[in-house]
């Protein structure tokens, strides 16, 4: 494994650093976010740098780039807030999956309008009993001629309430057993009748914002369907591995820049006579925290290769998404501690790293899960 980056991986995490200096700085994340407004020069800014086109083929309509440049671009964007970074990456993943299952019509779809900036999508898998579980989803999708009759709930759809937004809402088509049989992916527009979509309160990520969305008897075009009907399981693994690499690269700017703000505090701020951060009680904590991001790092970068070599990494990402949501929860509560007071006023950037990065070892598969996944590769069974 090579641990340098090309002349041209190097300009692409450049330009996203840029990026989020000009467009998207974390003092303007937490603005947006306080507001709960997602502004339209974010996604479009995206699209104008190709980078929602990136991970596809030149003959395809992209730039051919693999896991590694996706991790640099949402490392950079994590640097501005972790819901910031989601608003590429939670584009982007859907968009990867239907690209690749879809037919003729939903490939030139994700190429003319996503790809673009002009639409987006959001992902519909979560429901009020099946979270980590989530193979147990209760939504049906019954067949009716050449439509579907989709009833049912769905929980935690991030950015499904946004303007020009597909849900692509995984379904039960099928016996409930085996297990992960008769689940089916499926294209849902929110403003369908019998489509409802309900903002829900949290403590933070209000830029995407997440939803509920209720499904009664609301009917789908049999041409939405995804990939082959009742394996959408296999659909939705399609790309699991990627999107924990790609997570994990949110979840390192995030505690990146934490780190790198309460450093700057550290020495602004005197205390007994001298910066805190020359106390050997905090610069040893601040040590060990940075020593904790580049060991989460190396993991997700070690699964980007391993990816992009087209060997397996299960194992790999898991250790990648585990390590790097417990480092941004881990910097986030020093930070505070470091900051003291000024973290404390919800005036402060740091304020909102630290209501923001509470979700992350619960979003996008648990710590919990994680770390079953990992012991299962070690020939545990964990329950």
């Amino acid at each position: 494994m090579d641990f340098g980056l090309t002349d041209e991986q190097e300009m692409l995490r450049a330009t996203a650093r840029d990026f989020v200096a000009k467009v998207c700085p974390p003092e303007k994340a937490k603005q947006w976010d306080e507001e709960g407004v997602v502004p339209p020069e974010l996604f479009k800014g995206m699209a104008d740098l190709d980078w929602f086109s990136l991970p596809f083929t030149e003959e395809e309509g992209g730039d051919g780039g693999g896991p590694l440049e996706l991790i640099l671009i949402a490392e950079e964007l994590g640097r501005s807030s972790f819901d910031v970074a989601m608003c590429y990456i939670g584009v982007l993943i859907p968009g990867i999956t239907v690209f690749r299952w879809g037919n003729d019509e939903q490939r030139r779809f994700i190429r003319e309008e996503v790809m673009a900036g002009r639409h987006r999508l959001a992902v519909g898998l979560s429901e009020p009993e099946s979270g980590s579980d989530a193979a147990a989803l209760r939504t049906t999708a019954v067949e009716r001629g050449d439509q579907f009759a989709v009833s049912g709930q769905k929980a935690w759809c991030t950015g499904a309430g946004l303007p020009n937004t597909t849900i692509a809402t995984y379904v039960r088509t099928g016996p409930r057993e085996p297990k992960h049989g008769g689940i089916s992916l499926l294209l849902v527009d929110p403003t369908t009748p019998g489509v409802e979509v309900r903002r829900t309160p949290t403590l933070a990520r209000h830029i995407l914002g997440t939803n509920e969305v209720f499904f009664n008897e609301a009917l789908i075009p049999r041409e939405n369907l995804v990939g082959p009907r009742d394996e959408g399981w296999k659909v939705m693994l399609s790309n699991i591995e990627l999107e924990k690499v790609i997570i994990t690269g949110g979840y390192l700017g995030a505690a990146q820049a934490t780190l790198d703000e309460m450093l700057d505090y550290a020495r602004q701020r005197h205390a007994f006579g001298r910066p805190i951060g020359n106390f050997q009680a905090l610069a040893h904590a601040m040590a060990d925290l940075q020593t904790e991001i580049d060991s989460a790092r190396m993991l997700a970068y070690r699964a980007a290769w391993l990816l992009s070599q087209g060997k397996p990494c299960t194992r790999e990402g898991s250790m990648a998404k585990l390590k790097g949501s417990e480092t941004y929860v881990a910097a986030a509560r020093l930070g505070m501690q470091v900051c003291a007071g000024h973290g404390f006023s919800t005036e402060s950037v740091m304020s909102f790293r630290y209501r923001e990065s509470i979700v992350a070892t619960i979003s996008g598969g648990t710590s919990q899960i994680q770390r079953n996944g990992i012991a299962r590769s070690m020939g545990l069974r964990s329950y």
